[in-house]
């Protein structure tokens, strides 16, 4: 807590926690198609850098939510993003599930 920083609500603290662990997820599901990509079994070369992409696009909704969140700009936009980077995550999760 800075001197001239007023104290964070409980729902700005969860959402960058949110955009943290997205982004952590969305990493790991960014190597694991990556990998996929070089092995090219399953659904094709295509398909997994697809996946693996869509992951990056996670990755960089999890940032800018996170940024606009923690910078008190257009914090409704910043949760949309988290959002919309969690649903990604889920997503590709089933999909990882499907695919193993």
């Amino acid at each position: 807590m800075g001197f001239f920083r007023k104290d964070s609500g409980a729902v700005e603290r969860a959402a960058t926690a949110l955009a943290t662990a997205g982004g952590v997820a969305h990493a790991a599901f960014f190597t694991l198609f990556a990998l996929r990509v070089i092995g090219r079994d399953g659904i094709g070369t295509v398909g997994w850098a697809i996946l693996a992409l869509l992951a990056l696009a996670g990755i960089g909704l999890s940032f800018v939510g996170f940024w606009l969140v923690r910078m008190s700009r257009a914090k409704r936009i910043g949760y949309l993003a988290i959002a919309t980077s969690t649903g990604l995550a889920g997503a590709l999760l089933a999909v990882a599930t499907w695919t193993s």
